[in-house]
């Protein structure tokens, strides 16, 4: 079951997005911070602002203001720009200086190992949803969630 993202703007229409795709654009990109959403404590928790008939990571009518949906238009692009960047890079790296940078951690004083270099994303399907989206959002004078 997927979000079917409903546009304020009869012309530009509703998009559909997988159910894994929705939550993970909220919080890999920063949008959700612009609805109140995000990471909790526990892992599998979230943050979340209900007062809208529902809560942004539900499709149960939660609207989407058209400042909100411009905002979260020009963070998708910000992160597309960013990973892009990233991901060529990594793609003029030889092979030893790129396995290196995939590899690379270090320890933090909690105990906690976090990779040491920021890390390519694989899956060009995700950038290209995170483009569709944007297109969408500006366009949409803002949508609902279903």
């Amino acid at each position: 079951m997927g979000y079917d993202l409903r546009a304020r703007k009869k012309e530009a229409g509703e998009i559909t997005i997988g159910a894994f795709s929705w939550p993970r654009m909220l919080e890999e990109t920063g949008m959700g911070y612009i609805l109140g959403y995000g990471e909790n404590v526990k892992p599998g928790t979230y943050v979340y602002n209900d007062g809208n008939k529902g809560t942004p990571a539900s499709n149960d009518g939660y609207k989407v203001t058209s400042f909100e949906a411009k905002a979260m238009a020009r963070m998708a692009r910000g992160f597309i720009s960013v990973k892009r960047f990233i991901n060529k890079q990594y793609g003029e790296m030889d092979e030893i200086t790129r396995k290196y940078f995939e590899s690379a951690t270090f320890e933090k004083d909690d105990g906690t190992v976090v990779k040491l270099f920021r890390q390519q994303i694989t899956d060009e399907n995700f950038l290209l949803k995170l483009e569709k989206f944007a297109e969408f959002a500006e366009q949409s004078r803002g949508f609902t969630i279903h």
